[in-house]
């Protein structure tokens, strides 16, 4: 048996099994008539989908590191409660605390249409830690099918208000990073983080042109990432942001975990972030939803 830490709260049904995944972390493989995927209960880090008959979406470094205490590269990491480098604080990891912990799962379960649904939970202990002096827990659902659907609810058991930015930071594999494009962002404003956060205005479909950081503001809910023939649709419900980057050669050869692998993918990255950071009410909670999908040439 596979050593969880955290908990395994409930049965698992014929379509998931666990295996023990790179460096002996705990992973979770769902097969059905629909998909695969691969989650690891560390990060509760989505690492792989398969639509039946199709291509891997994601993009997993070659080069990552699989330990306790240290993010995994690609796949699609949770970020919460900052997005990129916590302002002011150096020190922090980036994109916040949950990507290194070991998330709870809450439950387990086959559709009547055959996808698999899985529930995962987290929350800090007590006392806060004083990187983020307030209390929250996160729930995410992930729903394998034809589609993979996350969902993540924050909640908020504070007696005041919050502010947090969360996101889904999506590594997709891809034939070239420059031939791909993503479509919907014209007239959009976003953010150059390469060129401290200068603003201007999408002009076109937005091109990954050597290293790119642009964090797009209030962005409409469908977008698409056009990798040759292949299209990528990219569902987003309450999630009003979205950065685009990749790194490009000289940065990705500077990154251990990445080198020359920075060819093999872009990252369109589901977010509140930045403008549209998150506000969330005493005893509230906010749901950000992201589904994926892909048509044409595998």
């Amino acid at each position: 048996m596979i050593e969880i830490r955290g908990q395994l709260r409930c049965a698992l049904p014929e379509s998931v099994r666990i295996e023990e995944g790179e460096g002996g972390l705990p992973l979770l493989h769902v097969r059905n008539s629909h998909a695969e995927c691969s989650i690891y209960v560390h990060g509760a880090h989505v690492v792989s989908f398969r639509p039946r008959g199709g291509a891997d979406l994601l993009w997993l470094s070659p080069h990552g590191l699989f330990r306790e205490g240290s993010p995994i590269r690609g796949g699609i990491p949770i970020c919460f409660p900052w997005f990129g480098a916590r302002k002011g604080r150096n020190d922090l990891p980036l994109h916040g605390l949950v990507r290194t912990e070991p998330w709870n799962i809450e439950s387990a379960e086959i559709l009547a249409d055959g996808r698999t649904r899985i529930a995962f939970s987290v929350e800090n202990g007590e006392p806060p830690p004083e990187a983020w002096p307030h209390r929250f827990r996160l729930e995410l659902s992930v729903t394998v099918g034809e589609v993979l659907e996350m969902a993540l609810s924050v909640q908020n058991p504070e007696n005041l208000p919050i502010l947090c930015e969360d996101g889904f930071h999506t590594y997709f594999r891809v034939e070239d990073p420059g031939q791909c494009e993503v479509t919907e962002l014209d007239g959009i404003e976003y953010m150059d983080r390469t060129k401290g956060d200068s603003r201007a205005v999408q002009e076109g479909p937005a091109r990954f042109e050597g290293e790119m950081v642009h964090a797009f503001m209030h962005v409409p809910p469908v977008l698409e990432l056009v990798d040759g023939d292949r299209r990528i649709r990219i569902e987003q419900e309450g999630m009003y942001s979205a950065v685009l980057w990749n790194p490009g050669e000289r940065a990705g050869a500077a990154n251990p975990e990445i080198r020359d692998a920075w060819k093999q993918f872009v990252c369109v990255e589901s977010t509140n972030c930045l403008d549209c950071r998150l506000e969330i009410p005493a005893q509230g909670y906010h749901r950000s939803l992201l589904r994926l999908s892909s048509a044409g040439a595998c």
